[in-house]
């Protein structure tokens, strides 16, 4: 009876230690009631919408850490556009950004009113950042419903991102603040009824996620970009 008394001690010591030392815990996503606003410009440099982030729930395990996200998205007059639930994974330091993140927002826009399935692999940030290195590809598909039942297989849609690298190390200056970030180069696709392919870079902090996103054409034309510009 004492062995087993001890092995449980040792269990939750063990598990303790393991919610005090989580390698996320550090990140502004992963306490609960942080809000970041991130802010869109064309390429005139003139603010097409914001997107807002309440991260208002994380549960915790000896496995890892979860955070569950409330985003809302409005457009260029302050209007709200659209609401969507997201989560945010954190294993063993490596991070797991749900995909739903990923569809546009004009896409979103018009698949508002139709119930959304969401299958894949989610896109993944590493415990480690090594300039020059890969990162793992990302690839999920969405289908439709509308509120009956019906199957809508017109509008599925797959976005894929690969190519993913780290590029370098660069301190980043936003309306928010100055992070160190680094900057990761992707490419995209988006297929649906037509496909849409486009490249993208970030710049990553580990203190609050994504400071900065440019988006360019296939020519590499530049298209948009985004800035983190409210931490609250």
């Amino acid at each position: 009876m004492k062995k087993v008394s001890i092995a449980l001690f040792i269990v939750v010591v063990l598990c303790s230690f393991n919610f005090l030392t989580d390698p996320c815990s550090s990140i502004v996503f992963f306490k609960e009631g942080t809000m970041t606003t991130m802010t869109s410009y064309n390429d005139d440099g003139k603010v097409t919408g914001t997107t807002k982030a309440t991260y208002s729930k994380v549960l915790k395990a000896a496995s890892g850490s979860t955070v569950t996200a409330n985003q809302e998205n409005y457009d260029k007059k302050g209007k709200l556009s659209t609401k969507s639930e997201f989560s945010i994974k954190c294993v063993k330091g490596i991070l797991y950004f749900d995909m739903k993140m990923m569809m546009p927002q004009q896409q979103a826009e018009a698949y508002k009113d139709f119930e959304m399935t969401v299958e894949g692999a989610d896109k993944e940030i590493p415990s480690e950042f090594v300039v020059g290195s890969n990162l793992k590809d990302a690839d999920i598909k969405f289908t439709f419903k509308t509120k009956d039942g019906a199957e809508m297989p017109m509008m599925k849609m797959n976005i894929k991102v690969t190519n993913r690298k780290i590029e370098a190390k660069e301190s980043i200056t936003c309306a928010a603040g100055t992070y160190e970030c680094y900057k990761i180069s992707e490419d995209v696709e988006v297929k649906s009824m037509f496909t849409i392919k486009a490249k993208s870079i970030n710049w990553f902090s580990k203190e609050v996620g994504n400071v900065k996103m440019e988006s360019y054409k296939e020519n590499g034309k530049f298209v948009s970009k985004s800035e983190l510009t409210e931490i609250k």
